[in-house]
């Protein structure tokens, strides 16, 4: 079936431009990298404290873009056999954008990275290298029949809950209202008739008013529609601008142009399904039977090369290893291989009996063992050395960049895009549009015959391997009539199957068992957006974090936030592959800081089930925590993805729990918490993400241990809290464009965006709204409402509190005091320069 040509054809040939001027740019990347990779295994190290920042931040932000530009042109793709191509690239892409991230941070000392000077060289923005949230991720994470399950499941705890009171019968009686007896229907009817007698009169009294009313409002409606024509006609002449016309969203349309796009490969992938089935079926009928022979011959052909080169039939492959697939590919042992390994053996057990086989092997493990702990050892000799070298400027021998873990997976995932589709990327647009839009019949065919193949090898494989022993019964059988002895074939080693998780039956037994929690009303689906996170970056950081010596860590501001919650929390989720995955994640920060509203933003972003856990919703309310525990995580791995969420953790560690809060049940949800955890597999798209504000009062190992990673949600400071009131007061029409948010930002400094939206809403009344025009707002409006809350402002000591716990709990916690100490060093040493250079 051949595909019409579209109208927009040159919109798609646009967009394939654009992927292959993005494929090149991977490609000089690549070379790049690769490049300084074989320098630094060759010895070159970087000198100056600024200069490897900014080679591995400049690397950095060109993975970032470069991983931005490729999601574009998967949701601009309408070629159904190429993006398949294209997916596996952003996830190695992204893998090695992790682990430059990870380089970073052991590099700066900081878990909040900054990469200034790559952006003034890139010509980039902070923005620029934020990487996006595809479209497509949050419409494809759930199966439409579980989004309707799910609904369903609401709907039903809904009808539960208001359950309808039981229907009081009517009488067709007509009461009075203070005896309770009928009233005659002659003086019911007498009652109506006085009413409406005396509505005429009372219209007749003031329809002489209504008469001078009625000019009024004629004429002010006339000047009204005058000036509505007059403001009309100044807008289409230019005059003044049009208050009502709405700007285009640069998001918005750039969605709408995706969902048109997904539309259409949603229609293609339906016309592909069909030629697949008709082209699947006619190559069955034709090619199947030649198949099966064809195959046969080369496994007997295989057979027959291995019992005259080497004198006795191979080891069939096993079925895990893919067969007789496994020769095709090159990946089983060539008969000179396994002479060679043969004479090895044999050289090996040449005059050995079993003990002292079994001696060699103790002693092998002895030597493992003790080779292990010289190269720990050795490895801390060559650290200790370095931290002398790095404590003198002229002695420091600089940083030498560390090997990608990903890099070959990187060129064979890009080698193996050129050899597939290098050719159809050059084809002319003219002659063959099905190389751009649509699927190629070609492809298409072998695509098919590809598959036939596989179930045809399949299906000879196990013919074959009843043959083999035939075969080898046979060879037996020979050596047995001449009086030799077969020896002895030492077999290879069969492959671990991989783990096959278990399949998820959801039943009515299974369904019954989530009514507690949707009851509960524990189950949510939060529409926030990481963009309404309402924050500055710190554009000081990076200036100061590379200082030589007097490098300093200032707290990060709340817009930087946003960066760490795509990578550690939306990403980290499990959606991406390429991405470092993290089942749990703490949110360490100030009471009241909007922590909670950041959770709410990550479930949008994922389209994922919010289920909460915070002991006063959930094991408060519950007979058995542990097992409405359980119940809650097979919910989440049922309707995933979703995030279980949970304030204030360190009430379930705590130390000493207070009377008061005994019926919460918190500490009993620690031992199946980290179990539960613990059990979730890679292939789960759930993350459980919890709140602390009081890590003092909590036991730190068992509950820092429980997590992948803690964020540091930061302190509000100036510039956000002015960007929030600037851009909530502009909301307000009757508000003046000039009005000075200064003094609230920076009276209001330290005070959790919870506390600030609170007191916004309590100042900012319908009411209060009206009066602006009469009675301008003043910034001491908002002082009492903030008394009344009794939540004093976070200062930079009580927060530093957190930041010492933070960094006592990271994975820094060795390496920034020892990146003091060298600073304090090389201070000395300094002043100790600059005194000789000026005497």
């Amino acid at each position: 079936m051949s595909l019409k040509c579209p109208s927009t054809l040159p919109i798609v040939l646009d967009a394939h431009k654009k992927w292959v001027t993005t494929l090149h740019d991977a490609q000089t990347l690549i070379e790049n990298d690769i490049d300084l990779q074989e320098k630094a295994a060759q010895g070159l190290c970087l000198k100056e404290r600024r200069v490897p920042p900014e080679v591995l931040g400049t690397m950095y932000s060109e993975y970032c873009s470069l991983i931005n530009q490729m999601y574009d042109a998967y949701l601009n793709s309408t070629h159904l056999q190429r993006a398949p191509y294209i997916k596996p690239l952003i996830s190695v892409f992204m893998k090695r954008m992790y682990e430059l991230r990870n380089e970073l941070v052991h590099l700066i000392v900081n878990d909040y990275i900054y990469v200034d000077d790559s952006l003034f060289q890139t010509r980039r923005t902070p923005f620029d290298i934020q990487i996006i949230i595809p479209y497509h991720l949050p419409l494809e994470c759930r199966d439409d029949s579980m989004e309707h399950l799910l609904q369903k499941m609401w709907a039903d705890a809904l009808a539960r809950k208001n359950a309808p009171p039981p229907k009081k019968v009517e009488s067709q009686n007509v009461f009075d209202d203070d005896t309770g007896f009928p009233v005659p229907a002659h003086q019911f009817v007498s009652q109506e008739q006085f009413v409406n007698d005396a509505n005429i009169h009372s219209a007749d009294d003031t329809f002489s008013g209504i008469q001078i009313t009625a000019e009024v409002t004629g004429r002010y409606m006339q000047l009204k529609r005058q000036c509505v024509v007059d403001t009309k006609r100044d807008v289409l002449l230019g005059l003044i601008p049009d208050p009502f016309r709405k700007g285009l969203n640069y998001e918005e349309e750039n969605n709408k142009m995706y969902l048109r796009k997904r539309n259409i490969r949603t229609k293609l992938k339906e016309t592909y399904k069909t030629a697949f089935e008709k082209e699947n079926t006619r190559l069955v009928v034709m090619k199947k039977d030649d198949q099966i022979d064809d195959i046969t011959d080369h496994v007997r052909t295989w057979f027959r090369e291995w019992f005259y080169g080497y004198g006795f039939f191979p080891e069939y492959p096993y079925e895990i290893e893919g067969g007789t697939v496994m020769v095709i590919r090159g990946l089983y042992p060539t008969i000179q291989e396994k002479k060679e390994d043969d004479e090895r053996y044999q050289a090996s057990m040449k005059g050995k009996t079993k003990e002292m086989l079994k001696a060699e092997a103790k002693q092998a493990k002895l030597d493992a063992i003790q080779k292990e702990l010289a190269a720990k050892e050795q490895k801390k000799r060559e650290a200790e050395q370095l931290f002398r070298l790095r404590c003198n400027p002229l002695s420091d021998p600089g940083y030498q960049p560390q090997k990608s873990q990903v890099m070959g997976d990187i060129v064979q995932v890009l080698q193996k895009y050129q050899a597939a589709w290098s050719i159809y990327d050059q084809f002319p647009p003219n002659k063959c549009p099905e190389a751009f839009f649509g699927y190629m019949q070609e492809i298409l065919t072998e695509d098919v015959m590809g598959q036939i193949h596989l179930d045809c090898r399949k299906y000879v494989d196990e013919l074959m391997r009843l043959d083999l022993k035939l075969l080898i019964k046979a060879h037996q059988e020979m050596y047995k009539s001449v009086g030799w002895k077969f020896p002895k074939m030492p077999t290879r080693k069969k492959p671990k199957a991989p783990p096959v998780p278990k399949p998820l039956k959801i039943n009515d037994g299974v369904l019954e068992s989530f009514h507690k929690i949707f009851d509960l009303g524990l189950v949510s689906k939060p529409t926030n957006k990481i963009k309404e996170i309402i924050g500055d970056l710190n554009f000081y950081a990076y200036d100061v974090n590379i200082r030589d010596p007097n490098a300093k860590f200032p707290p990060p501001s709340y817009g930087d936030i946003r960066r760490r919650l795509i990578l550690s929390c939306v990403y980290g989720s499990g959606i991406e592959p390429g991405a470092t995955r993290n089942k749990a994640v703490m949110l360490l920060g100030p009471q009241r800081n909007g922590k909670s509203f950041l959770v709410d933003t990550v479930c949008g972003e994922l389209n994922a089930v919010k289920i909460d856990i915070t002991p006063e919703v959930f094991t408060a309310h519950v007979d058995k925590p542990a097992k409405a525990l359980t119940e809650v995580f097979l919910a989440a791995k049922v309707f995933q993805p979703t995030v279980i969420y949970m304030r204030n953790i360190e009430r379930v560690f705590c130390k000493k729990v207070a009377p008061e809060d005994k019926y919460l049940q918190a500490k009993a949800m620690a031992g199946p918490l980290s179990k539960l955890i613990k059990q979730m597999i890679p292939e789960d798209k759930i993350i459980f993400i919890a709140t602390c504000s009081s890590p003092l009062i909590a036991q730190t190992k068992p509950m820092v241990t429980l997590f992948n990673e803690i964020i540091l949600v930061p302190r509000t400071d100036y510039n956000s809290l002015r960007t929030l009131f600037y851009d909530r007061l502009q909301m307000i029409r009757s508000m003046p464009r000039d009005y000075c948010v200064q003094a609230l930002a920076q009276a209001l400094q330290g005070y959790g965006f919870g506390v600030i939206v609170e007191v916004f809403n309590r100042v900012l009344t319908p009411e209060r709204i009206v009066r602006l025009n009469v009675t301008p707002l003043t910034p001491a409006e908002f002082l009492d409402p903030i008394f009344q809350i009794g939540l004093e402002a976070t200062t930079m000591e009580e927060y530093q509190e957190f930041v010492d716990f933070y960094i006592a709990n990271s994975p820094l916690s060795m390496e920034r005091p020892q990146f003091e100490k060298i600073n304090s060093i090389r201070a000395v040493l300094y002043d100790k320069l600059v005194k000789k250079t000026q005497s």
